[in-house]
């Protein structure tokens, strides 16, 4: 589903770091370390819960925010996303958007996770809103992904106390959490109004993409 980074100055990547660059790292980090704290003040503070239904109602635990938060810190920087495994679908998927609804943005993907295996600390996919030229702006969400072949349960996956909920076009159970950026519909939710729709220039999902396969 991802294709391989290149070093080509094009829509959905970043060219090489800059001050501007190092700065945002540096608020990063000083975001993350007050989680550091909390973390240690809920470890074990946080039951298990029944897990809900796809929707807007249901929120996160501060416990689970920290850890998947803290997991991911370091992916602002694209750079590092993609020395840890995560490629971009700008080619092959595009950038998500729901006019309607909101925003999600672009889709970098870890193909080595796509499994049965459900990881707060380890979501499938890391969501970048994209800038008005095309180019990452930052981490917004995480999107945790569980390919429909690989899940032999009667019953969705769950994570957070949430089930995940079938994509309505790929063959994939998905859960969005907007960790990093927050979601006026909820932080499970699919679309995020406070996420710019796709710029001009960029492939969208459903429009541009994915490819028709070859002889439809």
């Amino acid at each position: 589903m991802s294709q391989p980074h290149t070093t080509s100055n094009t829509p959905g990547q970043r060219s090489r770091p800059t001050r501007r660059g190092a700065m945002r790292r540096l608020r990063v980090l000083a975001s993350v370390l007050p989680l550091t704290v909390l973390a240690a003040a809920c470890a074990g503070a946080d039951a298990a819960s029944p897990a809900h239904e796809h929707g807007t109602d249901h929120t996160i635990s501060t416990g689970d925010r920290v850890t998947a938060m803290l997991a991911t810190a370091g992916f602002q920087d694209v750079q590092v996303a993609e020395d840890a495994g995560y490629a971009s679908s700008i080619d092959t998927l595009g950038c998500f958007q729901s006019p309607g609804q909101g925003g999600m943005g672009l889709h970098y993907i870890n193909g080595d996770l796509m499994d049965a295996t459900v990881d707060a600390a380890k979501p499938e996919a890391l969501v970048y809103e994209l800038d008005a030229s095309g180019k990452v702006a930052g981490l917004v969400a995480h999107e945790y992904i569980v390919p429909i072949d690989a899940w032999t349960s009667a019953k969705a996956p769950q994570l957070f106390g949430m089930s995940f909920h079938k994509h309505p076009t790929l063959p994939l159970w998905v859960l969005h959490a907007w960790l990093w950026k927050d979601n006026p519909a909820g932080v499970f939710a699919d679309w995020n109004p406070a996420v710019r729709l796709c710029p001009a220039g960029v492939p969208i999902f459903g429009t541009d993409l994915p490819a028709p396969a070859a002889g439809s």
